[in-house]
Parts: C-alpha cells; structure tokens; sequence
C-alpha cells in the first residue's frame, strides 16, 4: 500500500468524528454574537469575605483581627496604599482590589456582603458541592450542576460546540449534565495534531474548490478545517488585547485572555468557567499585604484587564466572582481565619452596578450565628438570579 492509499484510509476514519454532534464542524465560521455570555470565576478555598469587603465602620472588626485588620480608608496613620478602598459610610475594598473600583463608580460592578447558602457544614467539599449544583446544601440529592441544567433547558440545534468552555483540570461540578462542555487548559487545545502531510491531504481532500459535489461528508470536512485554522489563530501568542489591556502572566490571567478572545471572534461563547486555587488561610493570611493580599491583587488585575479589553462588549458579558465560604470573624492563633460561613460576591459588566446588594447583619456578639461567623442573610441563588435574570431569564427555574 502507498502512503498516499494509507494517508487516504486515514482521513476516511475522521468521517465519523467530522458527522458527531460534537463535532468543530458544527461551528457557525461566520455566525456573529448573539445572546448574552457568562462567565464564572469560582474562588475555590473560602476567600475572607470581611476582608474583601471591610465594615470599617464597625468597631468589632477591629476588636476581632488585630492584626489581620484593614485600616480604615480615612486612616492617616497609615500610607494610602495600605488603606481600605471607601464604597459608602459603612464599606470599603481592600487595597488589593483598587483597581475594581472605577468599574463600582461606573456602575459596572455590584457587590453582595454575608452571602452563603445554608450548608452548615463548614466543609470544603459540602460548601462547594452545594454551590455548584445550585442546592442549599451539600448534601442535596441533585446531581447535576445549576449551569448544566441552564443550558439544558435552553439547547437549540443552533447551538455550537464552544457555547460551553471551562479553564480546568476537571469538569466543575456546576456543569455536570451539560451538552456537550469543553473542559480546556487552553484554547491551544483545540487543533489537529498530525503529519504535516497528512494534513495537507485533508486540505487538499476537503478544500471547498475542489469539488463541485457539496456532499455531506465534504461540507462537514471543510467546515472543519476552516473552524480549526480560526481556532489557531485565536492562539495565546497571537491574540492583542485592546483598549492598552495587560493581562497577568499566570494560568489566571491566561485563561481569561483567552476567553476574551473567543468572546471577539464571535465563535458562539455562551457560559465559561474558570477557577482559582489557594484560597484557605488558615496561617499567615496577612492584611493589607501577605497571601491573601496577593491573591486579591491577582483577580484585581486579571478582571480589570478584561474588563478593559472588551470595553463596549462588556455590556454583553456578566462575569460573576464567588466562592464557597467565607471565614471566621476572629482570627486565630496562627494568624489566620478559619472555616467561616458567609463571604463576598461580585458581579460584572451588565449589572444592577454602583451598590451594594442585600441585607447586612452585623458582626457584633449578638449578630453572628451560634458558633460566631458572620451570618449568611443573602442566599447566594437568591443573589444569582438577581444578577442573571435579565439577560438570561431561564436561570429563575433551575435552582433547587
């Protein structure tokens, strides 16, 4: 047999991957953007919500972290930099998180204060099981995600192979169920890896002059390899953010570079996920600077350059940053916080922005739950479809 004969039965065995519903072939080359695209940015350890967004105005902060505390953003005794970030009389960001705060005074961005859900658990696993599968609790019998029942309940034959996208080792459990979702360390995944001969064949085999006859198997083909020459091109190395955006160097910065990318090439991006790691402070937290500073910094930057990257299209786009848990009131002996119940949650671009959402229970002795965390008053689904209902109506039945 001669190589031609065998690069040909080679090219035969991509018909059945070319014909699948999941096919790259099934992508809409010249479809344009429709619709409204989320994404989610899951904070998996439990960021210290009260140190995101400090009540400076309560004197039983300061009582409860005396070295963990944030000054207060009239402090003078300190440096500017050092202080608080002032919202309103009541709150303020920390200082890693300045750069949000022209989208909070844009009206870009929203923030929740005590939001949670009801597992009492205080348990990594519990606290983000519940989450993702949008229940109350970890231990609720729904098994698949809240974002795959969405898409389920929103499927369309015009749907694309990259309406789904998560920036992940695994699947999150939030997309369990889905149609068809693409978990990627990178958009540079997506490519066919082959002999450069044998890839010039499948051109040769499937260029859209080559044949008169449009069969299915030929448009399938061609499609294909027109979607994967896009997708090269979408590659890291190669893509120019706009508006003077700088993106981090890191899988963070990486992955969100990317799904701005895939966001202007109008490829049919509807929800992705990505995710960030090192999030539980037991020990050494630190303050204004210290590990959970540069973790703060680190979604500061990444976001603030997305943001500014799509600039006008950050209308089209809701980006929400949430995490499982929050962390104790006090902190401890190895000056850090430990597994609490309530944290933050921020919301981006096409959001009810410029204000604070929801109730505030206070953190003196009497206001916080029976084993001292801040209480979580506003139920983070309940927080969600506040969020997300407008562009995306069906999220208000998919929860549990």
């Amino acid at each position: 047999m001669s190589r031609r004969s065998a690069l040909k039965l080679g090219a035969m065995g991509l018909v059945p991957w070319l014909l699948s519903s999941s096919a790259l072939s099934q992508i809409r080359i010249d479809s344009k953007q429709s619709g409204h695209t989320l994404v989610v940015l899951f904070l998996r350890g439990g960021s210290d919500g009260l140190n995101m967004l400090v009540p400076y105005a309560e004197d039983a902060y300061f009582r409860a972290r005396p070295s963990l505390a944030i000054p207060k953003p009239n402090d003078l005794t300190v440096q500017e930099q050092y202080r608080s970030v002032k919202i309103n009389d009541h709150f303020a960001l920390h200082p890693s998180l300045r750069p949000l705060k022209k989208w909070y005074d844009q009206g870009s961005m929203a923030l929740v204060h005590a939001v949670g859900s009801q597992d009492m658990t205080r348990s990594h696993f519990e606290a983000m099981s519940a989450m993702e599968r949008g229940a109350p609790n970890g231990i609720s019998g729904e098994p698949s995600g809240w974002l795959a029942r969405y898409l389920n309940k929103t499927q369309s034959n015009e749907d694309t192979p990259l309406r789904v996208v998560a920036w992940a080792n695994t699947m999150p459990d939030s997309l369990r169920g889905a149609p068809s979702p693409m978990v990627v360390q990178s958009i540079s995944d997506f490519k066919l890896d082959a002999d450069p001969e044998f890839l010039q064949m499948l051109k040769d085999q499937y260029s859209t002059h080559e044949s008169q006859t449009k069969s299915l198997i030929h448009n399938a083909g061609a499609q294909t390899l027109q979607a994967l020459s896009k997708i090269e091109r979408l590659a890291p190395k190669n893509y120019q953010p706009a508006g003077g955006a700088v993106y981090p160097t890191t899988y963070l910065g990486q992955g969100f570079r990317e799904v701005a990318s895939l966001l202007k090439s109008d490829l049919g991006l509807e929800i992705a996920c990505l995710e960030d790691t090192g999030w539980d402070s037991h020990f050494a937290q630190g303050g204004t600077v210290g590990i959970h500073a540069n973790n703060l910094d680190s979604v500061a930057t990444t976001v603030n350059a997305f943001l500014t990257d799509l600039g006008p299209r950050t209308k089209e786009i809701t980006l929400i940053v949430m995490t499982e848990f929050g962390r104790r009131v006090e902190e401890n002996a190895r000056l850090g916080t430990d597994h609490g119940r309530a944290s933050v949650m921020m919301a981006f671009g096409a959001v009810d922005g410029g204000k604070i959402h929801g109730d505030w229970p206070g953190i003196e002795k009497g206001q916080l739950d029976e084993v001292g965390d801040l209480k979580p008053v506003n139920d983070y689904r309940k927080m969600l479809t506040q969020f997300l209902v407008p562009k995306m109506p069906e999220i208000a039945n998919i929860w549990v």
